[in-house]
């Protein structure tokens, strides 16, 4: 007996839909859903819907029954059923899921089988007052974007919100850039200020008309760059007078001229200034009969004949190939180095070295008041003045190369009297001593004339450190690309300066490379 056919009293068998029954009769059927009278749905929201087929005088519950589903009305918009026939089981169901439609509204679902009998279940889709917004932020600046974050702020608009980007507002949705970015559960009904961020150095919002809870909610949202935050920007930050300039060198130059003049004295060459310095360094009681020993015994002609040709300049060339080197020093990348600090409007820049030398020593000791800007393509401008002594500072970066030269010798002073070699000094005077091989005067035998010799060369240095105090200054100034952090700070900075040197002998262009990264 097929499925759609009516069942009848008496004689049914397995294939009858129902119970058997005392006669051939059709048996009368009831339809029913379950619950019985009208459902309430939130839009879009799904549920299953159960219809009961029984036999009307004892509700027997009738098999293999198909049951018919529709949906009636023009109201059911955009509802559907995920099936539209469906036989019953053994209990008499039927079973049919409905999804509601996207707007609030109200349909009927009608139930019915081949012989006419029908039941219907009332759908009121009521509002829920929210629904989902697909955010789409729109950028074209060259910051690189990794995540976008969007919120709504229901009864606002964007003039209200302060700061940019403005603050976000109730639950916020992240997603990676590219990926779908969706809001859940936005009010709908009310006029809504949508913003987006990337970190909070890109933003943007957007006033958006009151949504219905329609599917396909979407809104564009065009975002710009946070300005620059240099009041968040600490650097270390690095330049040298890395591009050739003569001028520059040349002028620098006439400090290192009067450091060997120093050296020298009012001496004819350097072994006679050495025992110009060994008389003044020896003791008082014993300078006469020092200086009697020096003529008599001929130390300087001895001296000069043991050096040769090297006499002349015997402290000055060693001298003037470190003060060389640390000149050359000052043309790395990072020759001047330390730190950048924002200072109100300003900034403040406190070096950390000035190539191998500490500030102190160098005498460029700060802190320097910097100017800075920055545009809108995060270019950061720079500019300040550093003032030293070039002297000062020549002779501090001297001294990594002397050092360097005698394998770590813990100073210049010791590393410019082994260059002279006191100890030959000593062994050819007290070979020409008062006694000879014995004593140069007095009772000073070789190790007294080392240590005199030595106190001589340290006493020169210490002179020609203190040959001038003329000052200088390097006014300079800079532009570097900046990278940029989460808070708009700058992060790191590419670039280069042009400044210039001037001194009491004039002035000279200088330029190199700039550099600064967040790094201590």
């Amino acid at each position: 007996m097929s499925a759609d056919a009516a069942p009848t009293r008496g004689g049914a068998d397995d294939g009858d839909a129902g119970a058997a029954g005392n006669s051939n009769e059709p048996q009368a059927i009831e339809l029913s859903f379950d619950p019985v009278g009208t459902i309430t749905m939130k839009p879009k929201a799904s549920r299953k819907l159960t219809v009961r087929a029984t036999l009307a005088d004892d509700t027997t519950p009738v098999r293999e029954l198909r049951i018919r589903f529709a949906l009636v009305g023009n109201d059911a918009a955009d509802a559907v059923l995920d099936a539209s026939d469906v036989l019953t089981d053994a209990d008499g169901v039927a079973q049919v899921t409905l999804f509601a439609p996207s707007q609030p509204t109200g349909f009927t679902v009608r139930a019915s089988n081949p012989r006419g009998q029908v039941a219907q279940q009332g759908v009121n889709v009521i509002a829920q007052g929210l629904t989902d917004l697909l955010v789409q932020p729109s950028y074209a600046g060259h910051r690189p974007v990794t995540s976008w974050t969007a919120t709504a702020r229901a009864g606002a608009t964007c003039a209200e919100l302060v700061g940019n980007p403005p603050p976000d507002g109730p639950l916020p949705t992240s997603a990676d850039a590219g990926a779908p970015l969706k809001l859940h559960e936005v009010p709908v009904g009310v006029d809504l200020a949508i913003t987006v961020r990337a970190g909070f150095y890109v933003g943007g919002c957007v006033n958006l008309p009151a949504l219905s809870e329609a599917e396909g909610n979407q809104v564009l949202v065009y975002a710009s760059d946070r300005p620059l935050n240099l009041a968040a920007s600490n650097l270390s930050l690095g330049f040298g007078a890395s591009n050739a300039h003569p001028a520059f060198d040349k002028l620098l130059q006439n400090s290192v001229a009067l450091v060997e003049s120093a050296l020298l004295g009012s001496a004819k060459s350097d072994v006679v200034a050495v025992l110009d310095g060994m008389y003044e360094a020896a003791p008082d009681s014993s300078r006469d009969a020092f200086d009697a020993a020096r003529t008599e015994q001929g130390w300087d002609n001895a001296l000069e004949s043991a050096f040769g040709k090297s006499a002349a300049r015997r402290l000055r060339d060693p001298a003037q190939r470190w003060l060389g080197a640390g000149l050359a020093a000052l043309n790395a990348p990072d020759a001047f180095s330390g730190r950048l600090s924002p200072n109100g409007n300003q900034a403040s820049f406190t070096l950390g070295a000035v190539a191998s030398a500490t500030p102190e020593n160098a005498g460029v000791v700060g802190p320097f008041t910097v100017d800075w800007s920055a545009d809108s393509n995060d270019t950061v401008q720079l500019s300040m003045e550093l003032s030293f002594q070039p002297v000062q500072l020549l002779t501090a970066l001297a001294v990594a190369p002397a050092r360097a030269e005698f394998d770590g010798m813990p100073t210049l002073e010791r590393a410019l009297a082994l260059a002279l070699d006191c100890a030959q000094v000593a062994q050819v005077l007290v070979a020409a001593g008062e006694s000879p091989d014995l004593t140069t005067f007095d009772s000073c035998d070789q190790n007294c004339t080392i240590n005199l010799c030595e106190s001589a060369v340290a006493a020169a240095w210490a002179k020609a450190k203190l040959s001038s105090s003329e000052s200088a200054s390097l006014s300079l100034t800079a532009t570097g690309a900046a990278q940029v952090g989460d808070e708009a700070q700058a992060t790191a900075l590419s670039g280069s300066w042009v400044g210039q040197l001037q001194t009491s002998s004039g002035t000279a262009p200088v330029s190199g490379a700039l550099t600064a990264s967040s790094g201590h």
